[in-house]
């Protein structure tokens, strides 16, 4: 079983660029602020499991879990803070509330 971590090492790499890929494309479309927040996070284990793949050492694994978590708290934060504001954490009823909140500023 010697060659066992060496067969695991391609389909961690393969796994880490679709958790890469599936994350940074939900981040980008989709319009609900906590799935792209979500989105975020799959991106960055992802890229936490890239590392992992390619032998990084353990200080560098523990600083992107840190960034991870860093990430995902102040997108908590955000999505909070846009349910407060606007109601709403889909990002069309937003820019809907920016515009009526807009054209009643530019009425005399």
């Amino acid at each position: 079983m010697v060659g066992a971590p060496a067969m695991i090492e391609p389909l961690l790499a393969a796994a880490a660029v679709a958790l890469v890929i599936t994350g940074a494309t939900a981040a980008l479309l989709l319009t609900n602020a906590v799935k792209r927040v979500a989105g975020i996070i799959v991106a960055g284990f992802g890229a936490t499991l890239a590392l992992a793949a390619l032998g990084a050492p353990d200080g560098a694994l523990v600083a992107s879990v840190a960034i991870v978590f860093t990430q995902a708290v102040i997108g908590v934060v955000v999505i909070v803070r846009l349910q407060e504001s606007y109601g709403a954490v889909e990002a069309p009823e937003i820019d809907s509330s920016d515009r009526n909140d807009e054209a009643r500023e530019d009425e005399p």
